[in-house]
């Protein structure tokens, strides 16, 4: 590992303001620092106010909050504009920058008075693809934005609260930080939210756990289990399915629908009484064999 030995209070982290540190990152890669030592250099620029630090933020982090006073760094000689490239390239070949994090960076490069046609030049990257994410960032709401950079609301679950008003990212933002809801269950708990009726809605919101459960149960495009035969596979997503219909159904048998509703639904009710009792025979008969 290259670089040298700096004291920790010699660099600054005033760049941090485009990344998100889990704190769940953090001690992890304190686990990583306990166990292993510091395997790779922080990198650092330059600067009339002194060096900053660009890329090894988890590192500092975690060295920072251990007690450490000094880690290794290497420095580079960039400007303004080649300091926020140099934090996407060093990030590129691994999973360890979000979608927002490289938004915020693009935002960053714009403010310095770049056009996103020279910002794509000199990332290498189509204009496109420089004016997709500025436009993730400017959609998210400013409070959201200020969550993902305080590590409070994930920048996974925060992208997919992009497809709602500003209004509704707030209220879902909310659900989500107080239930734990990752990237997917965010995404599927939207998925429901917004095929549902208000009735619907007000349960999804009283109950997010239970509704993304009951959704997962019925869900036809969870893989199924690889040991089963074709027809196994059929019967599985079936079964999933009904796991997923039948606590909606009962949710919506309670309270008793309203009398004009059960003379319209009279024939429906009767046929699926029988379908359901000739299902419990089929799945008595079904269950494994005593010896």
């Amino acid at each position: 590992m290259q670089g040298e030995m700096l004291e920790i209070r010699q660099i600054g982290t005033s760049y941090q303001r485009v990344r998100c540190l889990l704190p769940r990152q953090v001690e992890q890669m304190k686990a990583s620092l306990t166990a292993h030592g510091q395997l790779t250099a922080l990198v650092v620029v330059k600067r009339p106010s002194g060096l900053e630090l660009i890329d090894g933020f988890k590192r500092y982090r975690a060295a920072e909050q251990m007690g450490w006073t000094r880690l290794r760094a290497t420095s580079m000689e960039v400007d303004e504009p080649g300091q926020w490239a140099a934090m996407l390239a060093l990030n590129r070949a691994t999973p360890s920058i979000s979608v927002l994090e490289e938004a915020l960076v693009l935002r960053e490069m714009a403010a310095t008075g770049m056009t996103q046609s020279e910002i794509s030049q000199i990332l290498s990257r189509h204009k496109s693809w420089v004016s997709r994410r500025i436009g993730l960032i400017e959609r998210l709401h400013p409070e959201l934005v200020e969550q993902v950079r305080e590590g409070i609301l994930p920048p996974g679950a925060a992208r997919r609260l992009l497809s709602l008003p500003a209004g509704n990212q707030l209220e879902m933002a909310t659900l989500v930080m107080h239930h734990g809801l990752g990237s997917q269950e965010t995404e599927l708990f939207l998925r429901l939210w917004k095929n549902a009726d208000p009735a619907v809605r007000d349960y999804l919101l009283a109950h997010p756990l239970l509704a993304l459960a009951e959704a997962r149960a019925g869900d036809p495009q969870e893989p199924p289990d690889p040991r089963l035969t074709p027809h196994g596979q059929r019967l599985q997503r079936h079964l999933r399915l009904l796991q997923g219909v039948a606590p909606r159904t009962l949710q919506m048998l309670r309270p008793h629908p309203a009398e004009e509703d059960l003379l319209i639904l009279a024939s429906d009710l009767q046929s699926t009484k029988s379908s359901l009792w000739r299902l419990m025979e089929a799945l008595d008969s079904a269950g494994p064999r005593k010896s």
